[in-house]
């Protein structure tokens, strides 16, 4: 078990580490999924069984997110570009944990997180106006992240109509305060606190209306990136 305590929060997070030969034999004998004893032993607990994710942890829904961006994103964590800063909590319980995989441990979770049911982005926010949303994806984000929201792997950008609405606007907070995208070899990250820079709390808000729309429209379909895997 692993206790991080950090500014006062305190989270225990049962994990073996990636070179456990528990964890290999029990991967082996019992029938599961590759990965999936990896990820009920580092990641469930903090983002659920069905990767779900976690409001009272404040962890995201990580169901479904394509292999190749958790790939990009635990290396971002190991290269400490993510999760540096005390102020971003959640961030730093991330980056410990990124720290203990090796390659394969990271191959094995994200194939298996892509397995898993996207869980289609819901309103939870009040005062979002999806249509004022629309405009600032169509003007921010579309180039990047596509027209249905699922991300493109040319650009390297994330999925995000499987995000809840209150993580895609705390992470757009995390970019502008410079909490995330803010290490100069980031270069994705640092065109998101550009973008960010220019919007507002509300327009965070307008925009997570917006993809809730987009989510319930694209969330079924099988993207091209896993077509053509």
């Amino acid at each position: 078990m692993l206790l991080l305590t950090i500014g006062g929060l305190s989270a225990c997070v049962n994990w073996f580490p990636a070179n456990d030969p528990n964890l290999s034999t029990a991967e082996g004998n019992s029938g599961l999924f590759p990965g999936e004893a990896r990820f009920k032993q580092v990641c469930a607990q903090c983002h659920g069984p069905r990767g779900q994710g976690r409001v009272d942890l404040k962890t995201p829904s990580i169901a479904g997110l394509p292999d190749w961006y958790v790939k990009i994103q635990i290396g971002k964590f190991q290269k400490d570009w993510r999760g540096t800063k005390p102020e971003d909590v959640q961030g730093v319980q991330m980056h410990a944990i990124a720290k203990t995989l090796d390659p394969k441990a990271v191959r094995d979770v994200s194939g298996y997180i892509e397995s898993l049911k996207l869980i289609p982005t819901k309103v939870t926010l009040k005062g979002g106006n999806p249509k004022r949303g629309a405009e600032l994806y169509r003007d921010l984000c579309m180039e990047c992240h596509r027209f249905n929201g699922r991300g493109e792997l040319a650009f390297r950008s994330s999925q995000l109509i499987g995000l809840q609405d209150w993580y895609i606007v705390s992470q757009l907070k995390k970019y502008r305060a410079g909490l995330r995208g803010a290490e100069k070899e980031d270069l994705d990250g640092t065109k998101m606190l550009r973008i960010t820079n220019r919007m507002t709390d509300a327009s965070f808000i307008d925009l997570s209306a917006h993809l809730a729309e987009l989510a319930e429209k694209y969330a079924v379909e099988r993207p091209r990136w896993y077509l053509w895997g």
